[in-house]
């Protein structure tokens, strides 16, 4: 397979995730049917398991890939720092009480998010 393929490839994956993350958003949010939860699960799976595969290729990938493991590193941080106290602060009850506005798997779903933000930022500032 040529280099400009697997490139388009990887950024045809890229684009299915960021597309994913913010349909699965608005489903949680806006209490869509099922079946869109799992589509855009199953977006972000492929998305996903596409860019893991391929994550290294040539260093411009490389560069996009950093940006958005850390953009993703860097919300999972925030996200246990500082959730409980926001979780105090809005709820009123004790951090991590069983009626908690944000259920746990959020962090992962705010990690992906940041993941694709960061990855596209580095894309567009790269392109200008």
């Amino acid at each position: 397979m040529k280099r400009e393929k697997r490139s388009s490839i990887y950024m045809t994956a890229a684009h299915m995730g960021a597309i994913g993350t913010p349909l699965l958003l608005a489903a949680l949010f806006l209490h869509w049917p099922d079946f869109v939860h799992g589509f855009s699960i199953g977006l972000l799976v492929v998305s996903l398991s596409l860019l893991l595969w391929r994550r290294l290729r040539d260093e411009y990938i490389e560069q996009l890939w950093n940006a958005g493991t850390s953009w993703a590193f860097a919300a999972i941080v925030l996200c246990f720092l500082f959730l409980p106290f926001y979780q105090e602060m809005t709820a009123g009850g004790p951090p991590l009480a069983p009626q908690t506005l944000f259920p746990p798997d959020w962090a992962g779903i705010a990690a992906i998010t940041a993941f694709f933000v960061g990855f596209h930022i580095k894309w567009l500032r790269s392109r200008a």
